[in-house]
């Protein structure tokens, strides 16, 4: 789940068209019958960081992708399987030890062999004080990093954690040079920053290697010719172009401007079937997802301190009447974090359907009481916030309307603060400068949501963690600790159906709905595959090829 430089790095003089797009970029076997070496990505907004040590969102992790390599990866079956490791880490019998064999003979891009020492260095830059990182919880888990020898590594847990291994199939799994980085590091008085010269041009192991990024332009990347896996990739140049909404992305998948549209809206799905039924040579991929939309109260702010007028909002909005009009009903209703396909989900949680009455039952028990102009007001406080998304999500920024409405329609004084997603998922959610935020999350092949609502998982109190709503609640806290050390899935079930239990009765966020991701490509374009635990769908770039 979750969310991101700013000059040109390097200048091509080479120009290439591509269905009529001109991006000053050049490519040769352009022209009438070549082949085309070129697939363009349709990339929703500009990204904050290319250096996964600080990086925090999904845009980000889609052109990150192409650069990093993982030492593992989550396939599409939901398995872990290896990466940069020959196999998987053996685990010792007290379920506390992982033994990890990387492979031999990858090099970074800059040809620099990729060693023990990189991932130890990745260990100790997410500890580092000074480097703001998402979250440490998956470092700080580590009671001991040992080097074996140049390819072997061995780390010991504080405490057994079903759930840890599976932090190296994401963006966190992701191996920088420490040749590089530990310089930066050095020269910046200790501290990696966003806008750093790694950031700015990273090196990796992966598939593509860096060339260039035209801030809110295009970031551009070309074939690693020495990448580990043979006769891979296939695609000499990658470029992900900036575009600034769903709408606009779309207009230009229809004139062939872009070749992957990875970030359709529900509602476009219909649009893009009917492309396809029209002749159009493309691909249209729907899937349900682990994605999900939700609308978050910070619980610093005393209006949303009293779970009833939290409650209240919920019963407010008109949930499913939202999907069935603005996503054509291509979307399902979420009452939880987990996904109702997952084998954690309760099905039985408490449910916010549609109940006006009910939403202003709950506001009066609360004291907020209406005036003659219909803002409820309590202890000569109005009920009065602001809802804020970004801008580029044109799904989004309709919820953020209707809620509006909604809750107007129950006495709430509402304001829209909308940003673009840069401004929102940085100075605006890292800072806890909010009322109600609404975005998305990815929860996971794995139910846990400690990050989320571990109490010391408040970023503005403890450095770290994506809990930006300031939850706390003791038995929470306690259920997470043992959903992460427990290895018995019918007893992890159990401790994940009471969580589910007690955030339904809660609502620290409003649970909106889960994705149905729609996702669509050339036809020439093969071997892409959609994964329903990635925001994006670049997590198996590698394999893409054009064909005819």
């Amino acid at each position: 789940m979750g969310p991101t430089v700013k000059r040109n790095l390097a200048s091509f003089g080479l120009i290439f068209t591509i269905a009529g797009l001109c991006l000053g970029l050049v490519l040769a076997g352009c022209g009438a019958g070549a082949t085309k070496k070129v697939v363009v990505v349709g990339m929703l907004g500009d990204v904050e960081t290319l250096n996964p040590i600080l990086s925090e969102n999904s845009n980000e992790t889609e052109v990150m992708n192409g650069i990093f390599s993982t030492l593992l990866k989550m396939n599409d079956r939901l398995e872990m399987e290896p990466d940069l490791l020959t196999k998987m880490p053996e685990l010792s019998p007290d379920r506390l030890t992982y033994t990890f064999q990387l492979r031999q003979g990858v090099k970074f891009h800059d040809g620099v062999e990729l060693t023990a020492e990189d991932v130890e260095f990745l260990y100790r830059m997410k500890l580092a004080e000074g480097n703001l990182v998402p979250s440490r919880d998956m470092w700080e888990a580590i009671e001991k990093f040992e080097i074996i020898d140049k390819y072997n590594f061995r780390i010991t847990l504080k405490k057994s954690d079903v759930t840890w291994l599976q932090g190296w199939c994401y963006g966190e799994g992701m191996i920088p040079p420490k040749h590089l980085l530990e310089k930066e590091f050095a020269a910046s008085g200790g501290a990696l920053t966003k806008g750093g010269p790694f950031s700015r041009h990273p090196v990796g192991t992966g598939p593509y290697m860096f060339v260039e990024w035209k801030r809110d332009q295009h970031i551009l990347l070309k074939r690693n010719p020495h990448y580990f896996r043979e006769g891979k990739p296939k695609i000499e140049k990658i470029v992900f172009k900036v575009i600034p909404d769903t709408n606009t992305m779309l207009a230009q998948f229809k004139k062939g401007e872009i070749d992957v549209f990875s970030q359709a809206q529900a509602n476009q799905y219909k649009e893009l079937l009917e492309m396809k039924k029209k002749g159009h040579a493309i691909a249209v991929h729907k899937f349900p997802s682990y994605t999900y939309l939700h609308a978050d109260f910070n619980l610093r702010n005393p209006i949303f301190q009293d779970k009833r007028v939290r409650q209240a909002l919920c019963y407010a909005f008109p949930k499913e009447d939202f999907i069935r009009t603005v996503l054509d009903g291509v979307a399902t209703p979420a009452d939880s974090y987990i996904a109702p396909m997952s084998w954690a989900y309760n099905p039985n949680v408490k449910k916010y359907d549609y109940n006006l009455a009910k939403a202003m039952q709950l506001l009066e028990e609360a004291g907020w009481k209406l005036r003659d102009d219909g803002v409820r007001v309590k202890d000569g406080r109005e009920l009065a916030f602001r809802i804020s998304t970004n801008t580029e999500n044109r799904t989004r920024t309709k919820f953020v309307e209707i809620a509006k409405q909604a809750w107007e329609a129950v006495g709430a004084r509402v304001t829209i603060q909308n940003y673009e997603g840069t401004t929102l998922f940085g100075d605006i959610l890292e800072k806890g400068n909010f009322d109600i935020i609404v975005f998305a999350w990815v929860s996971g092949a794995d139910p846990d949501g400690y990050t989320l609502w571990y109490s010391k998982q408040d970023p503005l109190v403890y450095g770290a963690g994506q809990n930006y709503v300031g939850y706390k609640n003791d038995r929470i806290d306690r259920l997470c600790l043992a959903g992460k050390e427990e290895f018995d899935q019918e007893k992890r079930l159990r401790i994940y159906h009471e969580i589910q239990e007690i955030l339904a009765e809660e609502v620290p966020y409003m649970f909106v709905y889960f994705y149905n991701n729609v996702a669509a490509v050339k036809s020439s374009l093969k071997n892409f595959k959609p994964n329903p635990t990635m925001a994006n769908n670049t997590w198996n770039i590698y394999d893409w090829e054009l064909g005819n």
